[in-house]
């Protein structure tokens, strides 16, 4: 019986130490408001080119700095971000030039919060070569369009969003 009384205040006490901690870690946690408009730079991870992309493939960029809302860092340096293929067409005979255009749409903050991005766009057209093409009997292909990694662009945030740091 002694046993038993013991084994439930013990357990009492268990419950009442992690109760408290979990509040304290709430307590710890504040939300920030990350501003509309606040540019957010980035460069691209990997090379895309209108002859391998396809509309709505999804590509990665890095961001290239934290951003930081009263001295507390919302989105670390080296974050990804995603952005999508909106426009892409391969080059073609007849001097068709080809084209790729990406658009960021969003990054996720330190909490896990997508922070939806605007104004991140990046476009290429290949040289159009029909002139010479048709010189050429309509044998020569435009110019590529490509977007090389290492580009760098700052999309803005869209709207102003609420993020819980430590």
């Amino acid at each position: 019986m002694l046993k038993n009384l013991l084994l439930r205040r013990y357990r009492g006490l268990m419950a009442a130490l992690v109760l408290s901690a979990s509040l304290s870690a709430e307590l710890h946690a504040e939300d920030v408001v990350l501003k509309a408009g606040t540019p957010v730079p980035m460069q691209l991870m990997t090379t895309v080119t209108g002859k391998d992309a396809t509309v709505g493939q999804l590509v990665d960029f890095k961001v290239t700095q934290d951003i930081t809302v009263d001295g507390k860092t919302v989105i670390p340096a080296n974050s990804v971000a995603k952005a999508q293929v909106v426009r892409a067409r391969k080059n073609g005979l007849l001097g068709r030039e080809g084209e790729i255009q990406l658009s960021v749409n969003s990054v996720t903050a330190v909490d896990g919060t997508q922070v939806v991005l605007t104004g991140g766009t990046l476009a290429d057209e290949g040289r159009n070569k029909l002139v010479v093409s048709w010189l050429l009997c309509f044998l020569l292909k435009g110019g590529q369009g490509e977007l090389t990694a290492g580009l760098t662009c700052s999309p803005i945030v869209a709207g102003n969003t609420t993020i819980s740091v430590d």
